[in-house]
Protein backbone atom coordinates (compact mmCIF):
# COMPACT_ATOMS: atom_id res chain seq x y z
CA UNK A 1 0.00 0.00 0.00
CA UNK A 2 1.48 3.35 -1.07
CA UNK A 3 0.80 6.26 1.28
CA UNK A 4 1.08 9.89 0.24
CA UNK A 5 3.70 12.15 1.78
CA UNK A 6 0.93 14.12 3.50
CA UNK A 7 -0.53 11.01 5.14
CA UNK A 8 2.92 9.98 6.31
CA UNK A 9 3.53 13.46 7.74
CA UNK A 10 0.19 13.35 9.56
CA UNK A 11 1.12 10.00 11.12
CA UNK A 12 4.54 11.29 12.17
CA UNK A 13 3.12 14.46 13.71
CA UNK A 14 0.48 12.56 15.63
CA UNK A 15 3.09 10.13 16.91
CA UNK A 16 5.68 12.76 17.91
CA UNK A 17 3.65 15.89 18.51
CA UNK A 18 5.13 19.28 17.70
CA UNK A 19 6.83 22.07 19.62
CA UNK A 20 5.08 25.42 19.23
CA UNK A 21 5.78 29.05 20.19
CA UNK A 22 4.59 30.13 23.61
CA UNK A 23 1.09 31.52 23.56
CA UNK A 24 -0.27 29.47 20.66
CA UNK A 25 -3.79 28.43 21.78
CA UNK A 26 -4.39 24.70 22.11
CA UNK A 27 -7.40 22.82 23.38
CA UNK A 28 -6.70 21.21 26.76
CA UNK A 29 -8.32 18.22 28.44
CA UNK A 30 -11.62 16.62 27.53
CA UNK A 31 -12.27 14.14 24.75
CA UNK A 32 -11.44 14.21 21.07
CA UNK A 33 -8.81 16.61 19.68
CA UNK A 34 -7.36 17.57 23.06
CA UNK A 35 -3.96 18.98 24.03
CA UNK A 36 -3.21 20.17 20.51
CA UNK A 37 -3.98 22.27 17.46
CA UNK A 38 -5.94 21.60 14.27
CA UNK A 39 -3.78 21.67 11.16
CA UNK A 40 -4.67 21.54 7.47
CA UNK A 41 -2.07 19.58 5.50
CA UNK A 42 -3.13 20.04 1.90
CA UNK A 43 -6.44 18.21 1.66
CA UNK A 44 -5.98 16.46 5.03
CA UNK A 45 -7.11 17.64 8.45
CA UNK A 46 -4.99 16.71 11.46
CA UNK A 47 -5.14 17.38 15.16
CA UNK A 48 -1.51 17.58 16.24
CA UNK A 49 -0.50 17.17 19.90
CA UNK A 50 1.39 20.19 21.25
CA UNK A 51 0.83 20.07 25.00
CA UNK A 52 1.59 16.46 25.92
CA UNK A 53 4.84 15.86 27.80
CA UNK A 54 6.26 13.91 24.84
CA UNK A 55 5.63 16.84 22.46
CA UNK A 56 8.31 18.90 24.22
CA UNK A 57 10.94 16.46 22.92
CA UNK A 58 9.52 16.23 19.39
CA UNK A 59 11.87 16.71 16.42
CA UNK A 60 9.01 18.68 14.82
CA UNK A 61 8.30 22.34 15.46
CA UNK A 62 5.88 24.90 14.05
CA UNK A 63 7.04 28.32 12.92
CA UNK A 64 4.64 31.11 11.91
CA UNK A 65 4.98 32.27 8.33
CA UNK A 66 2.18 34.56 7.22
CA UNK A 67 -1.41 34.81 8.49
CA UNK A 68 -2.67 31.28 9.11
CA UNK A 69 0.30 29.73 7.26
CA UNK A 70 2.94 27.91 9.29
CA UNK A 71 6.07 25.95 8.49
CA UNK A 72 6.54 22.44 9.82
CA UNK A 73 10.21 21.92 10.60
CA UNK A 74 12.05 18.75 11.51
CA UNK A 75 15.32 19.48 13.28
CA UNK A 76 15.20 23.01 11.78
CA UNK A 77 14.77 21.76 8.18
CA UNK A 78 11.51 22.84 6.56
CA UNK A 79 9.24 19.87 5.79
CA UNK A 80 6.05 21.52 4.57
CA UNK A 81 3.93 24.62 4.71
CA UNK A 82 0.59 24.04 6.48
CA UNK A 83 -2.36 26.06 7.70
CA UNK A 84 -3.68 26.20 11.25
CA UNK A 85 -7.46 26.29 11.52
CA UNK A 86 -8.74 29.66 12.64
CA UNK A 87 -10.90 30.11 15.72
CA UNK A 88 -14.63 29.76 14.91
CA UNK A 89 -16.68 32.95 15.10
CA UNK A 90 -19.31 31.21 17.21
CA UNK A 91 -16.81 31.00 20.08
CA UNK A 92 -17.43 34.70 20.66
CA UNK A 93 -21.20 34.25 21.21
CA UNK A 94 -23.10 33.54 24.42
CA UNK A 95 -26.49 32.10 25.32
CA UNK A 96 -29.30 34.28 26.62
CA UNK A 97 -28.17 33.18 30.08
CA UNK A 98 -24.63 34.40 29.45
CA UNK A 99 -22.89 31.05 28.93
CA UNK A 100 -20.11 31.35 26.32
CA UNK A 101 -20.68 29.04 23.37
CA UNK A 102 -17.09 27.82 23.61
CA UNK A 103 -17.96 26.35 27.03
CA UNK A 104 -20.72 24.35 25.37
CA UNK A 105 -19.13 23.04 22.17
CA UNK A 106 -15.86 23.18 20.25
CA UNK A 107 -14.72 22.84 16.66
CA UNK A 108 -13.58 19.35 15.70
CA UNK A 109 -11.44 19.09 12.59
CA UNK A 110 -12.47 21.09 9.55
CA UNK A 111 -16.27 21.25 9.63
CA UNK A 112 -17.53 19.47 12.77
CA UNK A 113 -18.65 20.75 16.15
CA UNK A 114 -18.40 18.54 19.22
CA UNK A 115 -19.82 18.63 22.73
CA UNK A 116 -19.59 16.38 25.76
CA UNK A 117 -23.16 16.61 27.01
CA UNK A 118 -22.30 15.52 30.53
CA UNK A 119 -18.73 16.17 31.64
CA UNK A 120 -18.43 13.46 34.28
CA UNK A 121 -18.23 9.71 34.76
CA UNK A 122 -19.70 7.18 37.18
CA UNK A 123 -16.64 4.93 37.21
CA UNK A 124 -14.45 6.96 39.54
CA UNK A 125 -11.25 5.05 40.27
CA UNK A 126 -12.26 2.50 37.62
CA UNK A 127 -12.42 5.14 34.89
CA UNK A 128 -10.43 4.76 31.69
CA UNK A 129 -6.72 5.47 32.11
CA UNK A 130 -6.50 7.66 29.00
CA UNK A 131 -9.62 9.78 29.56
CA UNK A 132 -9.51 13.43 30.67
CA UNK A 133 -13.23 14.07 30.50
CA UNK A 134 -13.34 15.34 34.08
CA UNK A 135 -10.37 17.66 33.72
CA UNK A 136 -12.17 20.10 31.45
CA UNK A 137 -15.13 20.46 33.78
CA UNK A 138 -12.95 20.92 36.86
CA UNK A 139 -10.85 23.56 35.10
CA UNK A 140 -13.90 25.62 34.21
CA UNK A 141 -13.27 25.34 30.47
CA UNK A 142 -16.64 23.71 29.90
CA UNK A 143 -20.09 23.72 31.43
CA UNK A 144 -20.54 20.39 33.20
CA UNK A 145 -24.02 19.61 31.83
CA UNK A 146 -25.35 21.10 28.61
CA UNK A 147 -29.03 21.55 27.87
CA UNK A 148 -30.79 20.82 24.56
CA UNK A 149 -31.62 24.51 24.13
CA UNK A 150 -28.02 25.56 24.64
CA UNK A 151 -26.66 23.12 22.08
CA UNK A 152 -29.40 24.01 19.63
CA UNK A 153 -28.31 27.65 19.85
CA UNK A 154 -24.68 26.68 19.25
CA UNK A 155 -25.63 24.48 16.30
CA UNK A 156 -27.55 27.30 14.64
CA UNK A 157 -24.58 29.66 14.92
CA UNK A 158 -22.13 26.98 13.77
CA UNK A 159 -24.24 26.03 10.76
CA UNK A 160 -24.38 29.67 9.63
CA UNK A 161 -20.58 29.58 9.67
CA UNK A 162 -20.38 26.49 7.46
CA UNK A 163 -20.12 23.65 9.99
CA UNK A 164 -22.10 20.65 8.83
CA UNK A 165 -22.13 17.92 11.48
CA UNK A 166 -22.40 17.82 15.27
CA UNK A 167 -20.70 15.22 17.48
CA UNK A 168 -22.33 14.45 20.84
CA UNK A 169 -20.64 12.34 23.45
CA UNK A 170 -21.17 11.92 27.17
CA UNK A 171 -19.60 10.63 30.31
CA UNK A 172 -21.32 7.51 31.60
CA UNK A 173 -23.80 8.81 34.18
CA UNK A 174 -25.51 5.57 35.18
CA UNK A 175 -25.31 1.87 34.47
CA UNK A 176 -28.77 1.65 32.99
CA UNK A 177 -29.24 4.44 30.42
CA UNK A 178 -25.55 5.42 29.95
CA UNK A 179 -26.65 9.05 29.59
CA UNK A 180 -28.50 8.40 26.33
CA UNK A 181 -31.81 10.17 27.17
CA UNK A 182 -30.24 13.63 27.61
CA UNK A 183 -28.05 13.12 24.56
CA UNK A 184 -31.10 12.14 22.53
CA UNK A 185 -32.89 15.30 23.66
CA UNK A 186 -29.88 17.39 22.61
CA UNK A 187 -29.73 15.65 19.23
CA UNK A 188 -33.44 16.24 18.71
CA UNK A 189 -33.06 19.95 19.54
CA UNK A 190 -30.17 20.32 17.07
CA UNK A 191 -32.17 18.55 14.37
CA UNK A 192 -35.18 20.81 14.97
CA UNK A 193 -33.08 23.98 14.71
CA UNK A 194 -30.70 23.09 11.87
CA UNK A 195 -29.97 20.78 8.97
CA UNK A 196 -26.75 19.55 10.56
CA UNK A 197 -26.04 15.83 10.66
CA UNK A 198 -25.73 14.49 14.21
CA UNK A 199 -23.40 11.80 15.53
CA UNK A 200 -23.77 10.28 19.03
CA UNK A 201 -21.42 8.23 21.21
CA UNK A 202 -22.47 6.05 24.13
CA UNK A 203 -21.83 2.82 25.99
CA UNK A 204 -24.16 -0.18 25.60
CA UNK A 205 -27.34 0.57 27.59
CA UNK A 206 -29.16 -2.06 29.63
CA UNK A 207 -32.23 -1.60 27.44
CA UNK A 208 -31.18 -1.72 23.79
CA UNK A 209 -34.37 0.07 22.81
CA UNK A 210 -32.59 3.25 23.89
CA UNK A 211 -30.38 2.83 20.82
CA UNK A 212 -33.49 2.80 18.64
CA UNK A 213 -34.74 5.92 20.45
CA UNK A 214 -31.60 8.00 19.94
CA UNK A 215 -31.30 6.82 16.34
CA UNK A 216 -34.51 8.72 15.56
CA UNK A 217 -32.62 11.99 16.10
CA UNK A 218 -29.12 11.12 14.85
CA UNK A 219 -27.38 9.94 11.70
CA UNK A 220 -24.49 7.83 12.99
CA UNK A 221 -23.16 6.43 16.25
CA UNK A 222 -20.05 5.20 18.03
CA UNK A 223 -19.96 2.46 20.65
CA UNK A 224 -16.32 2.27 21.70
CA UNK A 225 -14.56 -0.71 23.27
CA UNK A 226 -11.05 0.83 22.77
CA UNK A 227 -9.23 -2.52 22.85
CA UNK A 228 -9.87 -6.18 22.03
CA UNK A 229 -6.95 -7.28 24.20
CA UNK A 230 -8.71 -8.46 27.35
CA UNK A 231 -5.76 -7.83 29.67
CA UNK A 232 -5.41 -4.29 28.34
CA UNK A 233 -9.13 -3.74 28.86
CA UNK A 234 -8.94 -4.88 32.48
CA UNK A 235 -6.05 -2.50 33.19
CA UNK A 236 -6.93 0.49 31.03
CA UNK A 237 -10.74 0.47 31.06
CA UNK A 238 -11.69 -1.45 34.23
CA UNK A 239 -15.17 0.01 34.56
CA UNK A 240 -16.12 -0.66 30.97
CA UNK A 241 -14.34 -4.03 30.86
CA UNK A 242 -16.74 -5.42 33.45
CA UNK A 243 -19.47 -5.51 30.79
CA UNK A 244 -17.69 -8.06 28.59
CA UNK A 245 -17.31 -8.08 24.83
CA UNK A 246 -20.59 -9.93 24.27
CA UNK A 247 -22.51 -6.93 25.60
CA UNK A 248 -20.81 -4.72 23.01
CA UNK A 249 -21.57 -7.18 20.21
CA UNK A 250 -25.28 -7.03 21.04
CA UNK A 251 -25.19 -3.23 21.07
CA UNK A 252 -23.26 -3.05 17.78
CA UNK A 253 -25.78 -5.37 16.12
CA UNK A 254 -28.71 -3.29 17.31
CA UNK A 255 -27.03 -0.04 16.30
CA UNK A 256 -26.25 -1.30 12.79
CA UNK A 257 -29.87 -2.40 12.43
CA UNK A 258 -30.90 1.18 13.26
CA UNK A 259 -28.27 3.24 11.43
CA UNK A 260 -27.13 0.89 8.69
CA UNK A 261 -23.72 -0.65 7.86
CA UNK A 262 -20.85 1.82 7.97
CA UNK A 263 -22.81 4.36 10.04
CA UNK A 264 -21.68 2.81 13.32
CA UNK A 265 -18.05 2.92 14.39
CA UNK A 266 -15.92 1.67 17.26
CA UNK A 267 -12.76 3.38 18.51
CA UNK A 268 -9.71 1.14 18.82
CA UNK A 269 -6.79 2.88 20.54
CA UNK A 270 -3.38 1.72 19.37
CA UNK A 271 -0.58 2.04 21.91
CA UNK A 272 -2.13 0.79 25.16
CA UNK A 273 0.06 -2.33 25.26
CA UNK A 274 -2.23 -4.49 23.14
CA UNK A 275 -1.04 -7.19 20.80
CA UNK A 276 -1.06 -6.52 17.08
CA UNK A 277 -3.12 -9.68 16.60
CA UNK A 278 -5.86 -8.36 18.89
CA UNK A 279 -6.16 -5.18 16.82
CA UNK A 280 -6.57 -7.07 13.57
CA UNK A 281 -8.91 -9.67 15.07
CA UNK A 282 -11.02 -6.84 16.47
CA UNK A 283 -11.13 -5.12 13.10
CA UNK A 284 -12.29 -8.34 11.44
CA UNK A 285 -15.04 -8.82 14.02
CA UNK A 286 -16.27 -5.26 13.64
CA UNK A 287 -16.44 -5.21 9.85
CA UNK A 288 -18.28 -8.56 9.91
CA UNK A 289 -20.98 -6.73 11.90
CA UNK A 290 -21.02 -3.70 9.60
CA UNK A 291 -19.13 -1.56 12.13
CA UNK A 292 -16.26 0.68 10.98
CA UNK A 293 -13.15 0.11 13.15
CA UNK A 294 -11.69 3.55 13.82
CA UNK A 295 -8.03 3.00 14.77
CA UNK A 296 -6.60 5.91 16.74
CA UNK A 297 -3.05 6.43 17.99
CA UNK A 298 -2.89 6.82 21.76
CA UNK A 299 -2.80 10.48 22.76
CA UNK A 300 -1.55 10.70 26.37
CA UNK A 301 -3.32 13.65 27.99
CA UNK A 302 -2.24 15.67 30.98
CA UNK A 303 -4.18 14.87 34.12
CA UNK A 304 -4.61 11.20 33.20
CA UNK A 305 -2.81 8.08 34.40
CA UNK A 306 -1.03 7.90 31.04
CA UNK A 307 0.23 11.49 30.88
CA UNK A 308 3.87 10.35 31.02
CA UNK A 309 3.40 7.85 28.18
CA UNK A 310 4.17 8.47 24.51
CA UNK A 311 2.15 7.49 21.42
CA UNK A 312 3.36 4.50 19.39
CA UNK A 313 6.05 5.21 16.82
CA UNK A 314 5.11 6.31 13.33
CA UNK A 315 6.59 3.08 11.97
CA UNK A 316 4.45 0.89 14.22
CA UNK A 317 1.30 2.93 13.60
CA UNK A 318 1.80 2.84 9.84
CA UNK A 319 2.23 -0.92 9.85
CA UNK A 320 -0.93 -1.68 11.84
CA UNK A 321 -2.93 0.97 9.95
CA UNK A 322 -2.03 -0.60 6.60
CA UNK A 323 -2.96 -4.11 7.74
CA UNK A 324 -6.26 -3.01 9.28
CA UNK A 325 -7.06 -0.83 6.24
CA UNK A 326 -6.82 -3.92 4.03
CA UNK A 327 -9.44 -5.58 6.24
CA UNK A 328 -11.74 -2.57 5.92
CA UNK A 329 -11.25 -2.42 2.15
CA UNK A 330 -12.18 -6.07 1.83
CA UNK A 331 -15.41 -5.47 3.73
CA UNK A 332 -16.65 -2.71 1.44
CA UNK A 333 -16.83 -0.18 4.28
CA UNK A 334 -15.22 3.24 3.74
CA UNK A 335 -14.66 6.31 5.87
CA UNK A 336 -16.09 8.54 3.14
CA UNK A 337 -19.46 6.78 3.42
CA UNK A 338 -20.05 7.79 7.03
CA UNK A 339 -22.53 10.66 7.24
CA UNK A 340 -21.40 12.31 10.48
CA UNK A 341 -18.99 12.09 13.37
CA UNK A 342 -15.38 11.15 14.01
CA UNK A 343 -15.02 8.89 10.97
CA UNK A 344 -16.26 11.62 8.65
CA UNK A 345 -14.09 14.23 10.43
CA UNK A 346 -10.94 12.10 10.37
CA UNK A 347 -8.76 14.70 12.08
CA UNK A 348 -7.55 12.54 14.97
CA UNK A 349 -6.27 9.63 12.90
CA UNK A 350 -4.75 9.04 9.48
CA UNK A 351 -6.57 5.71 9.38
CA UNK A 352 -9.60 7.41 7.81
CA UNK A 353 -7.36 8.93 5.10
CA UNK A 354 -5.95 5.49 4.29
CA UNK A 355 -9.35 3.78 4.12
CA UNK A 356 -10.77 6.50 1.87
Amino acid sequence: MSLSDDIRLKIELQSSGARVPAGLPARMGGAGPADGVTMLIGGLTATVPTAGLYAAASPFSLEPRDGSSWLVRRDRATVREVELASEPRFYRSTTGGGVPFRKLALRHGRDAVGSTVQQGCMYGEDSCAFCAIGETGRSGQAKTTKSPGELAAVSEAAESEGYSHFILTTGTTDASTRGIPLMASCAEAIRERTGMKVHVQFEPPADLRLIEHVSQFSDSAAINIESFDEEVRRVMTPGKAAMGTATYVEAWRRAVSCYGPGQVCCFMIVGLGETRASVLEGARMLVSLGVYPLLLPLRPLRGTRLESWSPPSAKDITSVFESAAAIVAGSGLAASSCSAGCVRCGACSAFTDITG
